[in-house]
């Protein structure tokens, strides 16, 4: 019961109430998962239908520990130890240092150091002698049946590794906080490169690094805050009052962490969190006046609302050939599915909607085409009744007619949209491989404008941080584009790892928002192609050392800032602790123009084909 909340209104008594839990208590987990779902999502199919459970969702994976009082003087920054043995007082959440008398769960996430509201540009920005300090937790606080779709998915909290390229700044300072140990050798492989002569001795220096030494499922937050001696050693690193921390995207779990440890979080907090959802994202292109698809607004749980849902769609648009379904908490398009309208349920559609809308059950039960591989309706359907869903229209257009661009911002707390990047997604169907630098130039302005309007409508929702919108753009007939907007991520993605790469290895690198180019020390512009599936099975069993061997034997032709004539240009190489067991690593080629990053692309592949012949029998 919520502090203060009158237990007079209640029909059921304490005892009861007590009762209850204590019956709970003897239940086993399989038991208690029953009674969990049952209370959150009903038995039946109109069961806590109307009910809003957005803020469960952003609660995910992870919710706020809960613990019992072990003593009236406890420390707010002591965490929760797993053996505690029960107390009375019952269950609290762990209360923000700088919240209110009597509240719970601070909503409002502090954001800015030293009286600024400039985080990003006052914490991170290079300004004279002024120490920083800079904590990147690599959690991905995501739901865990989503993630295990991605193959290799334990190395991508590696993704986050961009973030040592800071460290180019002489005072900053940068605490990295995994579940695994990173390999001293790939350490040095990023700071190698740091422009402005800064040395890896001197980067080392103000470099911490916190492993967890646990690749259980839980996020990196989570294996924090049961460690005290791990939080104790990244205060030990930092000076508060010139610190903040940085994750890969925020829910609950992460704004206690930054709370234990005493700095400001950079990230948005659980409310704002849900506008990035796949029904937020729908409600914040509505209400900015931006173009999307058709579809649904509020979420759905049950097949019996989504049929009906999606005959309101079709009859809305009559001849549509396919209809999106997309898990809300999803990402990289694994949670997508797509229904074709076939000749049996175009012509149900004209004669009643009883039997349109059996079809459309039928076939959502037997003919749903899912992105990510090896799923059945069943197992589909679990997951839409934990996380709700929506569908939209299927923007069509021919294949070389139709593209799919994003744009990546980041959105201050003074409420001010910086853009970051126009991008050309490569996908494989809906699945994000990678993206080439810049977008299209007869329509990245389109995007930047576009953007700017969703940016500023999450700013009003508090929504801070980097934030990547994904579209789709179609030719028309007089030469122009349309642009849907698809899905915002609020949070960073696959593309906000390319473009941070390329500004902090540029010594002095600048977006020109007008032309949607980058623009290098030398004042000219660089492209990029960046791919996180550089894949064959010839590559399994290749190691760290492999890849290091061959980029100093082909230096001259892919390596960063090697190659004769071309400064600022080459290859940054990530996710290869993926090498050894998936035969795949991810890379940057950043070129002079678009054909030469192209090229160092494709020589990337080539020369580790070369070396990986011996490998082939794997």
């Amino acid at each position: 019961m919520v502090e203060g909340e009158d237990s007079s209104r209640s029909p059921i008594s304490d005892a009861a109430v007590q009762s209850i839990i204590e019956q709970i208590g003897l239940l086993t987990s399989e038991q208690r998962d029953r009674v969990r779902k049952a209370v959150l999502f009903g038995s039946g199919p109109n069961l806590l239908k109307d009910v809003d459970r957005s803020e469960f969702f952003m609660n995910r994976p992870t919710s706020p520990p809960r613990v019992r009082e072990s003593s009236p003087k406890a420390s707010p920054h002591q965490p929760p130890h797993c053996g505690d043995s029960p107390q009375p007082g019952g269950y609290h959440y762990l209360r923000s240092p700088d919240s209110s008398p009597g509240g719970y769960m601070s909503r409002r996430l502090r954001r800015t150091i030293s009286g600024t509201n400039h985080p990003i540009d006052d914490l991170l920005r290079e300004r004279g002698h002024v120490e920083r300090y800079l904590v990147v937790v690599s959690s991905l606080s995501l739901d865990w049946k989503e993630l295990a779709k991605i193959p290799g998915v334990s190395n991508y909290e590696l993704r986050l590794l961009w973030h040592l390229f800071f460290l180019r700044s002489n005072t900053m300072h940068l605490v990295m906080c995994t579940s695994q140990y990173i390999p001293d050798i790939l350490i040095n492989y990023y700071l190698r490169y740091l422009p402005g002569g800064v040395t890896i001795e001197d980067a080392r220096r103000r470099l911490t690094t916190i492993a967890c030494n646990d690749m259980t499922s839980s996020s990196v937050t989570t294996k924090l805050i049961f460690r005290e001696h791990a939080m104790q050693r990244i205060r030990d690193a930092i000076e508060p009052e010139k610190a903040a921390m940085t994750c890969f995207n925020s829910t609950d779990t992460e704004k206690v962490l930054a709370e234990y440890i005493g700095i400001p979080l950079f990230g948005t907090d659980t409310k704002g969190a849900f506008w990035g959802t796949k029904t937020g994202n729908r409600q914040v292109f509505r209400d900015a006046g931006v173009q999307h698809p058709d579809g649904s607004y509020e979420l759905i749980y049950t097949q019996e609302d989504l049929c009906e849902e999606i005959l309101a769609l079709l009859k809305r648009n009559p001849g549509t050939k396919k209809v999106m379904v997309k898990l809300n908490d999803s990402f990289s398009g694994e949670g997508n599915a797509v229904l074709r309208v076939d000749f049996d349920l175009y012509h149900a559609l004209k004669e009643s909607d009883e039997k349109a809308r059996s079809i459309i059950c039928q076939r959502l039960e037997k003919h749903l085409e899912y992105v990510a591989p090896g799923l059945t309706w069943d197992r589909y359907y679990t997951q839409f009744q934990e996380l709700g869903g929506i569908c939209e229209l299927f923007i069509e257009g021919d294949h070389e007619a139709k593209t799919s661009p994003s744009c990546q911002a980041f959105l201050n707390a003074d409420g001010s949209v910086r853009i970051l990047a126009t991008h050309e997604q490569m996908l494989n169907g809906q699945i994000y491989q990678g993206c080439k630098f810049p977008a299209n130039e007869k329509y990245s302005a389109d995007l930047i404008a576009l953007t700017h309007k969703i940016g500023q409508e999450l700013v009003r929702r508090d929504v801070i941080g980097y934030i990547a919108v994904d579209f789709v753009s179609v030719l028309q007939k007089d030469g122009s584009y349309q642009h849907w907007a698809i899905e915002v991520n609020v949070r960073m993605g696959g593309t906000t790892l390319p473009i941070m790469t390329m500004n902090f290895l540029c010594l002095e690198g600048r977006l020109n928002e007008k032309t949607s180019e980058f623009l290098a020390t030398d004042g000219k512009p660089r492209y990029y192609v960046a791919s996180d599936t550089v894949r064959k099975k010839k590559y399994k069993g290749l190691v760290i050392e492999d890849l290091l061997n061959i980029i100093e034997r082909y230096s001259a032709e892919i390596e960063w800032n090697k190659r004769p004539g071309a400064p600022e240009t080459g290859t940054i190489f990530h996710l290869v602790t993926c090498l050894s067991e998936l035969g795949k690593c991810g890379c940057v080629c950043i070129g002079r123009s678009r054909e030469e990053a192209q090229k160092i692309f494709e020589r990337v592949q080539e020369t580790q084909d070369r070396l990986s012949i011996g490998c082939e029998w794997l």
